[in-house]
């Protein structure tokens, strides 16, 4: 009999040599899927990749699920009184949780279970977040067949244990620079229905698409990206909440750091969505870069700092922290980049489109 320890190391191997390879996201989600399926035991998956400083799910690799349900779900990820959600397992300080766990076992209280879940066999999902201190890195769904029974309490220990070292998987496989890729695509803009269906797209809105198209496609043909943020747009207008724009940035095969901007056309939920992709630009992208890194919020405060070129004695000043304390983040800034001095550090972002993006120091 295969022990529980002797599965996670070999586990965890499996993952070392996962982050040897340096894959791209989609691939890296593809093969951590492969790699999970036997030992956590599920019949259906979703795996995401989203925007590490909102969130957002900006990419998906799915496997044995009806693509035909993915807009109905994202509207009540976002926006129902859901017992298991990506949000509220977050707040709740825990990596991992099952639906039945969260709805005291009675998954009939799940919308997301009733429609999408049950009908097709379903009786229990585990999600996972894949967070660090630096940013929200994806998200993973694990849906099992009744007939097998729920989630075990070894299997949702096994995915908490296993989520900091996948966390580490996919903030690698963001680029941790203000590098564009080939030359910027021209912002596009795209109008979806009701339903999710496209209904009109200009020329640079196809060549973005183009460049977002996903392995298993929504039945629309949308990517996930776009989704995400239409049906955000269309609950701040159903809710009336303020707060998060419907915006979110994605980056595509070729490596193109895009913002997606979402805006109900007539300010009703059922009408039409505008979503405008533009290139994003250098200051949207270098937090991505900064968290990518892997330096905590604080550290991302000191490195801005530096960037804008203030001393030591100016960033004390400005973040209310002493002199040895500025020092202290340095040195971490600079051991997480790889570098030794303060102009090593702007040259690693790429400086000059860092003196771009940030106001001139003071």
């Amino acid at each position: 009999m295969v022990t529980r320890t002797r599965v996670e190391y070999e586990l965890l191997g499996a993952l070392r040599d996962l982050a040897k390879a340096t894959l791209p996201l989609g691939r890296l989600l593809t093969e951590l899927n492969s790699l999970l399926r036997e030992p956590m035991g599920y019949d259906g998956s979703c795996w995401h990749g989203t925007d590490p400083a909102t969130g957002f799910v900006t990419s998906t690799v799915a496997e044995n699920l009806d693509p035909r349900g993915f807009e109905r779900a994202a509207a009540l990820e976002m926006w129902a009184p859901e017992p298991l959600t990506f949000t509220r397992l977050r707040a709740s300080g825990r990596r991992a949780a099952t639906l039945l766990q969260a709805a005291r076992g009675h998954p009939e209280d799940s919308a997301r279970f009733r429609e999408l879940l049950q009908p097709v066999g379903f009786g229990d999902e585990l999600r996972i977040n894949f967070d660090l201190p630096s940013g929200c890195w994806g998200s993973a769904v694990f849906m099992r067949s009744a007939d097998r029974g729920p989630f075990t309490a070894r299997e949702l220990g096994l995915a908490e244990r296993l989520a900091p070292h996948i966390s580490q998987l996919l903030c690698r496989a963001y680029p941790s620079d203000l590098t564009e890729g080939p030359e910027p695509l021209l912002p596009g803009v795209a109008v979806l229905g009701p339903t999710g269906k496209l209904m009109s797209v200009d020329s640079r809105g196809e060549a973005v698409l183009e460049e977002l198209a996903e392995t298993i496609p929504s039945p629309n043909g949308i990517p996930t990206g776009f989704i995400a943020v239409a049906e955000h747009a269309r609950g701040v207008a159903a809710t009336g909440r303020a707060g998060l724009p419907s915006r979110s940035r994605v980056r595509t095969h070729r490596g193109r750091w895009l913002t997606l901007h979402a805006t109900l056309l007539d300010g009703a939920p059922s009408g039409q969505v505008a979503i405008v992709a533009a290139p994003a630009t250098p200051s949207e992208i270098l937090p991505m870069a900064l968290m990518g890194m892997g330096l905590s919020a604080r550290e991302q405060d000191v490195a801005v700092l530096v960037l804008r070129g203030h001393d030591t004695a100016t960033i004390s000043r400005a973040l209310y922290i002493t002199p040895a304390t500025v020092q202290d983040h340095l040195k971490s800034i600079f051991t997480k980049s790889g570098v030794r001095s303060r102009r090593a550090f702007a040259a690693r972002l790429m400086g000059p489109l860092v003196t771009a993006a940030l106001p001139p120091a003071r």
